[in-house]
């Protein structure tokens, strides 16, 4: 495993939309505690209240960052109860969220360390005065402005643990010569993302993909079929996308967050 070293950068994930000043807030926590901080929005329109779908993002967008990146992640139903924070080292990263299961398949991926942090820890950095409703400032912020400054060590802060919560998400998962996986999310086009990942597809010979009634075959790109044309084909993310040329499969085929998919080898002709 690569060890940790901060480089000033912060990546932020969370559900709070644009609708309000919350994650602007939590930036100026940041700036206000470390104010050479790098801070990049990964995205603020996560699915509320899932962490699920943080977590999805996060495992597969971490590794564009360079090494030594803070990566904060507030999916937070549970926010102001006594659930702890979690802190995951791994491959040269530091992840930073709820114990919630938003973190499980990072630690999975990166093969990392998880540190649950000890509150009194948090006392002699100042982070001891938290709202019922927004520790996305009053904890999250504080906490990994101080760690990507370099001020203080991840493991200063607590214990390496292996008891988590898990992800919300259970894995594709074969039954007999069918792969059955869920659709995580939609994206700004209406396509329709999978858990059913590019190297999982290697054991079929000619792949369908089976959503709402339909099969669909597999494709490279967008454009090799007409417009209207459902196709499925491996997004950019390296997993089971389903699409619509031009328009919105989420529309089309009434198909969401949850939706099974199952793919299949096609008949011999």
């Amino acid at each position: 495993m690569n060890e940790f070293k901060p480089s000033g950068v912060v990546t932020l994930t969370t559900d709070f939309g644009h609708r309000g000043p919350f994650a602007g807030v939590m930036k100026g926590v940041m700036l206000s505690r470390f104010p050479t901080v790098r801070i990049v929005d990964l995205t603020h329109e996560s699915h509320v209240h899932w962490p699920a779908e943080a977590g999805f993002w996060l495992e597969r967008s971490y590794r564009y960052f360079p090494p030594g990146s803070v990566h904060l992640a507030v999916v937070d139903p549970g926010v102001g109860t006594a659930r702890d924070v979690l802190l995951v080292e791994g491959d040269g990263h530091l992840f930073i969220a709820p114990d919630n299961g938003l973190l499980a398949g990072v630690i999975t991926r990166t093969g990392g360390s998880a540190i649950a942090v000890e509150p009194r820890r948090l006392i002699p950095l100042g982070i001891d005065r938290l709202s019922a409703t927004f520790h996305g400032r009053d904890l999250f912020a504080p906490l990994a402005a101080e760690l990507a400054s370099g001020r203080v060590s991840p493991r200063a802060l607590g214990r390496l643990t292996t008891e988590y919560i898990p992800s919300l998400v259970e894995p594709a998962a074969w039954r007999g010569h069918e792969l059955h996986g869920m659709v995580i999310t939609t994206d700004h086009f209406g396509n329709l993302i999978t858990n059913i990942e590019h190297r999982d597809l290697v054991e079929f010979r000619r792949p369908i993909v089976r959503a709402a009634g339909h099969d669909i075959r597999l494709y490279r790109t967008y454009a090799d079929v007409a417009p209207g044309s459902l196709l499925a084909l491996i997004n950019s993310v390296e997993v089971l996308e389903i699409a619509c040329a031009e328009q919105h499969a989420a529309t089309i085929l009434g198909l969401g967050r949850g939706g099974p998919v199952v793919v299949f080898d096609a008949p011999a002709d």
